[in-house]
């Protein structure tokens, strides 16, 4: 039966429902609410801001007070929070309360206020609601105080004034009277926000009473106001909560939208261009901005809620665990829980606060913005904008994990290239300074050796003169090893220092300090070791250092190093490659070694600087290795290799791909370009993809290589590269790239082959598509999990050499998964069989030595099996090129909403 037309129907946008209004919208809150109030019990309802607290308070007041139930309200915001001292705040709550249950008649409270004067505020409230509010008032009383989180911005505590609440619930069993009162709080906080005292909280004895939107059968009496407006009341209203969600403010706006409309428009034409479009103009009453606002005026960091939010934004929901970020976006109205789950709660706060609202928000936090806004001013042209030193590595450690926008990467990584250039100069002009030494050294030679000598003359004739005098003591080995010691390289470590930024931890102060001592004899380094591994359970770097110090213990070390790219703006990709390391070494020495000997890890950062690594491979062939695990990137694995091979030190590298890597010292677990190119040129051939684009950057070894493989073996195949834009360009605008793709209308495909650095513009390339897209192909660059943080990438087919999911994979995996909390990348798999390959060369010789290592590699029975490795048996052709077939993934959404890779069959 459809509802009768009402002419004099109108919606509330905002504010306090009367008790009688029509639009008033009847929820399990209210039930539960009035029983609880009603039995006496202490109730709360917490929730974020216009959810309809306020009108839920006046509707069960009415609902109480036809009972016979004695109702008072306490609105803290009537009270006031500034410049307001205790004696007042407590007054005004007392005055409220005397207004409020109209005892003026029988109470004068300024007189009766002077008369307690040699009392706290806080029991004169007390003796006020026991011997004047219970005394004049027989029946049960039932305390409203709403918008309680405004006492959070009163000078003083308020905890006190909980505690009271609490109090005279206590005061039940010895007093009846108090069995006559209960409280209900009201606000926009947690119980821990407004009383921090477990032992004193009110919170504990009280009900909870969830207030969520509004569902279907709930809102129908919403539905009667459109009686005569649109042809189904019903179907309209369902529509409106498909945008809402429920949410009360917004559900009753566009209720009255579409009263208001005279275009006859849909509702989805109604949300877009009257709440969507030009938002922040048209939120009237203010309803977004303040969900905007709390985000950013939070006591949580807002850059921390902001990535939280995209995490859900991006997945569809996260599992509920309470933590501080969690109940702070609940309280800002923009998430919701539903089955312990977070969700955002509507599609007009999706539309609203999407990927792009995050993107610029979190670039208007950006700790160097003065900065960047005047580079971009000067049309990137001038270099002292640019950041340096500690300034430039606080900014790396702030943009890790966040999606930016292009500028921001481009200022960031010319910012790193111009630090690059100068610590080049500086080593350059040191290493000079080194050599004009060395030259003087030479030339006063022969002069230092006459005088050694008549000095040791002078000495022998002295000796007898000299008596009774104490001899200079010399520095202890310990005392000697605190001290500075110039020239260690500070860029190479197996246990002395740490080459990532990380939080103090006293544990691994100590196991820095004994390791640096050399106090491997007792078992108190490796115990230091032991306890930061318990703070820090899936950190490689302590892992590796706790083995190492085992491994010295034990004595006679087999010592490899491995190379890591950037320790700071690369710290991410540096610990998946230690994972694999940490993991083989641990399996190692936790199987006794070889020969009663463990595995000790040297761990070298080259700062993914084709100079730094030619530095860190000088340093390393003066030590005692046995091999190199690295290096991680092609540019400098080649910069680096003429050292190892002058040396005759094997290399295993994990992540060069390029086909110029040529050397009798190096081997790769990583498949080479020609490989992935040939797989990816196949998979565009049997996809009829004619023509392609290929963005890359040309002065990268890695992106130049994989790019001339493709062209080649996709030529072969009679295809076509119509474009080759350089990703390196600064001036790159990848809008204009993709019009002029879109508008030429020849390609089929985009091929994306990043360098490392580069990814973020291959995403923007992604994103600048929209929902016109081309199908994309990539280079293993891409295969991370930030690709798979942006629905852009979705579609997108990449080569890869190791898949977690891949049949001959999942065990190495799982076990890895295991070990460190979570799925682990192919890099860690690289990184485990290149260290598993090293142990196999090392095991295969009583008394293993680099020239061994090397020869055991070259052998034609090498060989590590498939049980031994992160899934396919191990083994090199002469060129040191791993032989095994890659596997193809591609970028979908699987039925949870996230994103993911999947291997193409």
């Amino acid at each position: 039966m459809n509802p009768e037309p009402n002419p004099n129907y109108e919606y509330q946008v905002g504010g306090t429902l009367p008790s009688d209004s029509p639009t008033y919208v009847t929820r399990q809150a209210d039930e539960d609410l009035y029983k609880k109030l009603k039995a006496g019990e202490f109730c709360y309802v917490l929730n974020s801001r216009q959810m309809g607290k306020s009108s839920l308070r006046v509707r069960t007041m009415q609902r109480l007070q036809e009972e016979g139930i004695a109702c008072a309200e306490i609105d803290i915001t009537a009270i006031g929070t500034q410049d307001v001292t205790p004696n007042q705040w407590y007054a005004g709550v007392i005055d409220s309360l005397v207004r409020s249950l109209k005892l003026n008649d029988n109470f004068d409270l300024e007189s009766w206020w002077r008369a307690q004067r040699l009392l706290p505020p806080l029991q004169r409230l007390g003796k006020f609601l026991e011997e004047e509010m219970l005394a004049a008032i027989p029946k049960k009383i039932v305390i409203f105080v709403d918008e309680i989180d405004s006492v959070l911005s009163l000078s003083f505590s308020t905890e006190d004034f909980f505690a009271l609440i609490r109090a005279c619930h206590n005061q039940r069993a010895d007093k009846p009277e108090y069995k006559r009162l209960t409280f209900c709080l009201l606000g926009v906080a947690t119980p821990s926000d407004l009383i921090q005292d477990k032992q004193r909280t009110p919170f504990n004895i009280g009900q909870a009473i969830e207030l969520k939107g509004f569902d279907l059968i709930e809102a129908e009496p919403l539905a009667r106001g459109l009686v005569g407006k649109v042809t189904n009341p019903q179907e309209k209203l369902k529509e409106v909560l498909e945008w809402t969600g429920g949410q009360p403010f917004l559900t009753q706006k566009l209720c009255q939208f579409i009263l208001d409309d005279e275009q006859i428009l849909s509702v989805e034409e109604l949300v877009r261009s009257r709440i969507i479009q030009n938002w922040q103009s048209q939120d009237d009453p203010e309803h977004l901005r303040t969900i905007r606002d709390r985000i950013f005026s939070n006591k949580q960091p807002a850059d921390l809620l902001l990535e939280l939010y995209e995490q859900i934004l991006r997945k569809g929901e996260m599992e509920e665990d309470n933590s501080p970020g969690q109940i702070e976006l609940r309280l800002s109205g923009l998430v919701v829980k539903q089955n312990g789950k977070l969700k955002v709660y509507n599609r007009i706060y999706k539309c609203v606060f999407d990927n792009n609202w995050v993107n610029q928000a979190l670039a208007n936090l950006r700790p160097y913005a003065k900065e960047l806004a005047a580079w971009l001013e000067s049309n990137r042209q001038n270099k002292s904008d640019l950041l340096e030193g500690q300034k430039l590595r606080q900014a790396q450690a702030w943009a890790e994990h966040k999606q930016l926008l292009v500028e921001d990467y481009q200022f960031l990584y010319a910012s790193q290239e111009l630090e690059t250039r100068k610590q080049q100069l500086l080593y350059a002009s040191q290493e000079l300074a080194t050599r004009k030494q060395q030259r003087l050294v030479l030339g006063l030679a022969p002069v230092l050796l006459i005088l050694v000598l008549g000095l040791s003359y002078w000495k022998l004739s002295q000796r007898n003169s000299v008596t009774n005098n104490p001899p200079v003591p010399t520095p202890s080995i310990t005392e000697q090893a605190k001290q500075p010691q110039p020239g260690s390289p500070f860029f190479i470590s197996e246990g002395k220092f740490t080459l990532f930024i990380r939080s103090e931890n006293p544990s691994l102060a100590q196991a820095f300090e004994a390791f640096q001592n050399k106090d491997y004899t007792q078992t108190q380094v490796v115990d230091f070791f032991k306890k930061a591994r318990q703070a820090f359970p899936y950190d490689p770097e302590l892992q590796i250092y706790y083995n190492n110090a085992r491994a010295y213990q034990q004595g006679k070390p087999l010592t490899l190093a491995v190379v890591l790219p950037d320790t700071n703006k690369e710290a991410g990709i540096s610990k998946e490659l230690l994972r694999g390391v940490a993991q083989a070494q641990d399996n190692f020495n936790s199987l006794g070694g070889v020969n009663k000997r463990f595995l000790n890890i040297v761990i070298a950062n080259d700062s993914s600087d084709q100079t730094q690594a030619q530095k860190v491979a000088r340093e390393l062939v003066k030590k005692n290795i046995l091999g190199v695990i690295g290096h991680y990137t092609s540019p400098n694995s080649q910069a680096a290799l003429l050292q190892y091979e002058s040396a005759g030190i094997a290399m295993i590298s994990p992540g060069s791909t390029s086909t110029s890597l040529n050397s009798r010292v190096f081997f790769r677990t990583v498949l080479s370009t020609e490989v992935n190119a040939g797989k990816l040129a196949d998979y565009a051939t049997n996809q009829g993809y004619k023509r392609v684009v290929i963005f890359y950057n040309p002065d990268d070894i890695y992106s130049n290589n994989v790019k001339e493989e493709f062209e080649k073996l996709f030529k072969e195949k009679n295809g076509e590269v119509i474009d080759t834009p350089n990703l390196a360009d600064r001036s790159l605008d990848t809008s204009t790239e993709i019009s002029k793709i879109n508008k030429q209308g020849k390609a089929d495909a985009i091929v994306l082959f990043p360098n490392t650095e580069l990814t973020s513009v291959a995403l923007a390339i992604a994103r600048a598509q929209g929902s016109k897209k081309l199908p994309l192909l990539g280079g293993n660059a891409l295969y991370n999990q930030d690709t798979l943080k942006s629905e852009a990438f979705e579609g997108l087919v990449i080569s890869v050499d190791w898949f977690a999911q891949e049949q001959n994979s999942i065990k190495f995996a799982e076990e890895a998964k295991g070990m460190w909390g979570g799925q682990i990348s192919w890099r860690t798999a690289t990184a485990y069989d290149a260290t598993k390959a090293f142990i196999t060369a090392i095991s295969m010789s009583n008394n293993p030595t680099h020239q061994t290592v090397l020869e055991n590699l070259k052998s034609p029975n090498f060989n590590v099996p498939a049980n031994k490795t992160s899934g396919y048996s191990l083994h090199f052709d002469e060129k040191g090129d791993r032989q095994q077939e890659p596997v193809l993934v591609k970028v979908v959404k699987g039925s949870d909403g996230l994103f993911k890779f999947e291997q193409v069959k």
